[in-house]
């Protein structure tokens, strides 16, 4: 399922997807993948806004609007806030970017199979590039992501207790 389409690339870690107006939003913190050649991006929405083109509403009556602007005859736009976390490339897993998406790459979510996979190493659950990534993202964020890998790995509870607690108590 597509959530939308990369519009803008800030830098190397941060993409803007506009999303489409018939489409369910998903929520902060949910993990993304974007397919390149090569693998898979994975990444976190940091946030969501929401906006709507007033510069036109005030001229057009709401009668005319379909006849007048037939491309615009919704002025609502959303846009998705991504934070790129790293890469999945032939099974391996690289808490680094070194290759920032296309415009126009569909974002989707990641799966379970493929969240659980970004966060093993050697056969173990790791999550090395939170730290790294914690000034980048709110805390609401964070613990929202450790939500969901630790629904993936149970094995981890007391991990992520430990890793909330220290989300809380230091950002």
């Amino acid at each position: 399922m597509t959530l939308g389409d990369i519009i803008r690339v800030e830098d190397a870690k941060t993409y803007v997807a506009k999303i489409p107006p018939d489409a369910k939003k998903e929520r902060i913190g949910s993990f993304i993948k974007i397919k390149k050649d090569d693998g898979l991006i994975v990444g976190v929405i940091k946030n969501i806004t929401n906006s709507i083109r007033e510069d036109l509403i005030p001229y057009i009556s709401p009668e005319l609007q379909a006849k007048y602007a037939p491309f615009n005859e919704d002025f609502r736009n959303s846009y998705y806030f991504i934070h790129g976390l790293g890469i999945i490339r032939n099974g391996i897993v690289k808490y680094d970017i070194d290759s920032p998406p296309d415009v126009r790459d569909n974002v989707e979510m990641l799966n379970n199979e493929e969240l659980k996979s970004f966060h093993s190493m050697n056969g173990k659950p790791c999550i090395a590039y939170f730290h790294s990534n914690s000034d980048a993202l709110s805390q609401d964020v964070l613990i929202t992501m450790a939500d969901q890998v630790e629904a993936q790995c149970p094995e981890c509870r007391a991990m992520f207790a430990l890793v909330r607690k220290y989300i809380k108590r230091n950002l």
